[in-house]
């Protein structure tokens, strides 16, 4: 069991007061599978006037909150003590013990519901000519479905140059590969659209990556000390949903906590909102996400 303290904090400056804001703020951690939320605590300034906590469609925490106030900057800053479980098995050994085609997996992903939603394209994740063929040049129908999303992902990190600032969080899935270039966003985008392109069911994910892997060269890992993206992908009834991170060429195990889940970064973006004022506006966010002893003993 791996446990870490996560920070995380989004400020964002405006150029003029803002006098009334609403905002839907994905920024709290779910609890699921192998990550276990042992405490989450968001506070934000200024403190709002209304505050409503639920879950979305996805099963993801949503918050939903006022400000009525004047303000010249909206601050949140989330503290979380989590605990990851390691897979069992490698990726490799579990498929080799319950082997499946792709053309079988394709099949039992049609004929569910719940996956059928996670196939289907999105404004983000339109598959254009390029992305098929992506899709189809990766994906072999009678190869394991396991050694086929990891062939398309190591494609996408060899063929990509991590950048930022040449893609937008409006960027679609064929407008990155066209550039071949992006970050995390546009690397799980590419992904998930040649997957579902080629019948794979595949979902958006939002966490953080640990800011000192052991398994990584910290100067090669991308996309520590700020929000993170990857993909989830189905890999039939008996392996269910691993996780790939494509921007670092990595299967996931203990080195990253989820935050939401969605079809695509649209549905889970951290911080969503309407303002009345503000002028422009700068943002500044940080995260840090680090093991904690291993004599920690979670409250309770």
């Amino acid at each position: 069991m791996i446990r870490y303290a996560l920070t995380h904090r989004s400020r964002y400056d405006y150029s003029a007061p803002a006098h009334h804001a609403r905002h839907l703020l994905h920024l709290l951690p779910r609890s699921l599978g192998r990550q276990q939320v042992v405490m989450a605590a968001l506070e934000m300034t200024p403190a709002a006037d209304q505050r409503i906590e639920e879950q979305d469609y996805f099963g993801n925490s949503v918050i939903s909150v006022e400000c009525l106030a004047a303000h010249e900057f909206f601050e949140t800053v989330l503290e979380a003590h989590i605990l990851i479980e390691p897979w069992p098995q490698a990726l490799a050994e579990a498929q080799a013990q319950n082997p499946i085609t792709l053309m079988a997996l394709r099949a039992q992903a049609l004929s569910d519901p719940a996956l059928i939603e996670f196939l289907q394209p999105t404004a983000l994740t339109e598959a254009d000519p390029a992305l098929i063929r992506l899709g189809d040049e990766t994906l072999m129908g009678t190869a394991l479905p396991g050694a086929s999303v990891m062939a398309l992902m190591q494609r996408i990190y060899a063929d990509f140059s991590y950048e930022q600032g040449v893609t937008t969080i409006a960027t679609t899935a064929a407008a990155a590969l066209a550039r071949r270039a992006g970050v995390c966003q546009d690397y799980a985008h590419v992904m998930i659209a040649s997957l579902r392109a080629g019948g794979v069911p595949a979902r958006y994910v939002s966490g953080y990556l640990r800011s000192a892997a052991d398994h990584l060269v910290p100067d090669d890992s991308r996309g520590a000390e700020q929000t993170h993206a990857w993909v989830s992908v189905w890999l039939g009834p008996a392996l269910g949903w691993r996780d790939f991170d494509p921007t670092n060429n990595l299967i996931v195990d203990t080195d990253h906590v989820i935050l939401a889940m969605g079809r695509d970064y649209a549905d889970i973006s951290p911080v969503r909102g309407v303002i009345l004022g503000g002028g422009a506006h700068t943002p500044h966010v940080s995260v840090s996400l680090t093991r904690m002893d291993d004599d920690y003993m979670p409250p309770g």
